[in-house]
């Protein structure tokens, strides 16, 4: 896991490795994947995604502190996310766990932000058919990538490609929320 990444989610970080958290938490790759399929799709309220990040458990806090400052983290991190997808990169090599030798380590991504459009399917209809190979670059990042001694493993060209049709998916997104505000007035 990228050490930068967990610079950012210092209480997140800290609360996964106390031991304390549900068994099945996302970790700050998931997490990223989940928070950018779900400003693709639209904004939920905090109450509807927080409890995924936990896998549905009920998460123990052992302050009411330790509790704010997770979720100031993770509602921060939300936003940071969401900012990211208008640059060129929205995907980073910070994000994701380096698996040496140019490699990186993309699954827990991808799986990520395939658990995020189960929890929002609607909107990612529109993706599914005007951009249905970036959706499935995306969401193929979740098994293997490229030859066996690299499974589940990308490369920085790979990472572009990836990052290409995140901004695909994106644009799409964007377009589809536009047609829906045109219509609504």
């Amino acid at each position: 896991m990228s050490d930068q990444l967990l610079a950012q989610l210092l209480w997140f970080g800290r609360y996964i490795e106390s031991g304390r958290a549900p068994a099945w938490t996302m970790g700050p790759a998931d997490l990223h994947g989940f928070l950018t399929a779900l400003a693709m799709a639209g904004p939920l309220p905090e109450g509807h995604w927080t409890s995924w990040v936990w896998s549905g458990d009920r998460p123990e806090f052992d302050t009411e502190a330790e509790e704010q400052n997770i979720m100031d983290e993770l509602l921060a991190f939300e936003e940071q996310v969401r900012r990211s997808l208008n640059g060129y990169r929205p995907l980073s090599v910070t994000t994701l766990p380096h698996a040496g030798g140019g490699f990186y380590f993309a699954a827990d991504w991808a799986e990520g932000f395939m658990q995020a459009i189960e929890v929002n399917p609607q909107p990612w209809q529109t993706a599914l058919d005007e951009a249905e190979n970036s959706v499935a670059v995306v969401l193929g990042a979740c098994y293997s990538n490229h030859d066996e001694d690299t499974t589940g493993y990308i490369g920085l060209e790979a990472l572009d490609e990836l990052n290409y049709h995140i901004r695909v998916l994106h644009s799409v997104m964007r377009r589809a929320a536009s047609r829906q505000v045109v219509r609504a007035a």
